[in-house]
């Protein structure tokens, strides 16, 4: 009898532990339930993150292009106030000096620029390349941070654990992640803004580098347009002419014709007019005496 009442009571514990456990087990459930709404704000906190994170990129690649094209546009001035420059001393010189040597140096002057156009092109080539290469990093890097939070597993717990053997663990490890998905919005964003900030940082050392390769190409140009006034006074044996107020170039000059002077028009049949002799007080002579009178002396 005791025996029974034993077994009956072992098997009463038992059943008592096991309807607890199910209890637990549908706890399980009610977590699950609560880390959804969760889940969903996340997700979408991250669409709407990492859409902002691309606006700021956008923003950021937008003032990069702005300032390229300032950079452009200012050593283009220069390269084309230094021709002007030039020319204008070319185009200035006398009649004397030699026409075909200054024509020589238009040449070179024009080569040069389109040299220098070669070489502009170039940096901006790079430059191209390198914002291909840091538009590709900084949105992969975003589609990678943005898959590690929309893609976020829920169902993780339960590896490894048995709902109907261990619940409670399940349970905890369900509390655990809604705690990290609701501390993943702040992480997210300082993140996304980390992210943008190197992105930034990458593309103002491009713009250092083309900065440098156009410095570099306009001091090369400089260089070839200043030897251009060298070979202007010591081959074509010109000189400089002073500083105008514009470096305009002036067209070339031309061998200036003397005013024409009006002159009488003289026959070579015409005979110079000889001066009328100044007249003079004389004294009387005697009247010649006349043909009768002079023949009566005679005879």
């Amino acid at each position: 009898m005791k025996a029974f009442i034993f077994t009956v009571a072992l098997v009463l514990g038992a059943l008592s532990v096991s309807l607890a456990q199910r209890e637990t087990s549908l706890r399980v459930i009610d977590a699950l339930r609560d880390l959804h709404p969760s889940y969903r704000d996340l997700r979408n906190l991250v669409v709407n993150a990492v859409a902002g994170a691309k606006l700021n990129s956008s923003e950021v690649v937008y003032r990069f292009q702005v300032e390229v094209a300032a950079r452009k546009e200012s050593f283009l001035k220069s390269a084309i106030s230094a021709e002007a420059g030039v020319l204008r001393q070319v185009n200035a010189q006398s009649v004397a000096v030699d026409t075909s040597c200054l024509g020589f140096l238009r040449q070179s002057v024009d080569v040069n620029m389109n040299l220098a156009g070669v070489s502009f092109t170039n940096c901006l080539n790079t430059v191209d390349g390198s914002l291909a290469t840091e538009l590709t990093r900084i949105y992969a890097e975003l589609a990678v941070n943005e898959t590690s939070y929309v893609n976020l597993s829920v169902y993780d717990v339960f590896r490894g654990q048995n709902v109907f053997v261990n619940p409670q663990t399940i349970v905890d490890r369900l509390v655990e992640k809604l705690s990290a998905v609701q501390q993943a919005p702040i992480e997210l964003a300082q993140e996304l803004a980390q992210l943008v900030d190197a992105f930034e940082g990458r593309l103002g050392n491009v713009q250092t580098a083309y900065s440098n390769c156009l410095t570099m190409n306009d001091q090369l140009l400089q260089t070839t347009l200043s030897t251009v006034l060298v070979q202007l006074q010591q081959i074509c044996l010109g000189s400089l002419v002073p500083a105008a107020s514009t470096s305009e170039p002036t067209e070339p000059t031309e061998p200036e014709q003397e005013p024409e002077q009006e002159v009488t028009e003289t026959t070579e049949d015409s005979e110079p007019t000889e001066p009328e002799p100044a007249v003079t007080e004389t004294e009387e002579l005697p009247e010649p005496p006349t043909p009768g009178q002079a023949y009566v002396q005679l005879v």
